[in-house]
């Protein structure tokens, strides 16, 4: 198993948690008296599940350093995940402040969603064969 993958993997997760910090900022201090509560909600929870898999991307592949195994599959997966579950949500949430007209972000979280359960599944099947 080449280290190399998971660690670049690692330091991707990283960085998306600091994205995460600076977007939580931005949206407790700067949209909140700018979105709905609903919307508030919708941009919170896509930030929920982005930090969730990007601490989860961090401890997957330090799980596949230390058993040495590694397959693509589940970072593309997650990260599928963050960008049409969490970061949809997120551009949902702010679409009128973005002055975007298309309501397609929201029909993408489902998706997204489905790209993290089989990440996680990929990743246990991954773990679990010999």
């Amino acid at each position: 198993m080449n280290k190399h993958k998971s660690t670049t993997h690692i330091w991707v997760a990283a960085i998306i948690c600091s994205l995460y910090v600076a977007l939580g900022a931005f949206g407790a201090h700067g949209l909140e008296h700018k979105l709905s509560l609903s919307q508030l909600g919708t941009y919170n929870t896509g930030l929920r599940y982005l930090i969730i898999h990007a601490l989860g991307l961090i401890l997957m592949n330090l799980t596949f350093i230390v058993k040495g195994k590694f397959n693509i599959g589940v970072p593309i997966g997650t990260y599928l995940g963050m960008i049409l579950f969490s970061l949809s949500l997120v551009i949902h949430a702010t679409k009128d402040l973005l002055g975007i007209e298309v309501d397609v972000f929201a029909m993408l979280a489902p998706i997204g969603g489905l790209c993290y359960i089989f990440a996680w599944l990929l990743f246990a099947y991954t773990l679990k064969k010999s």
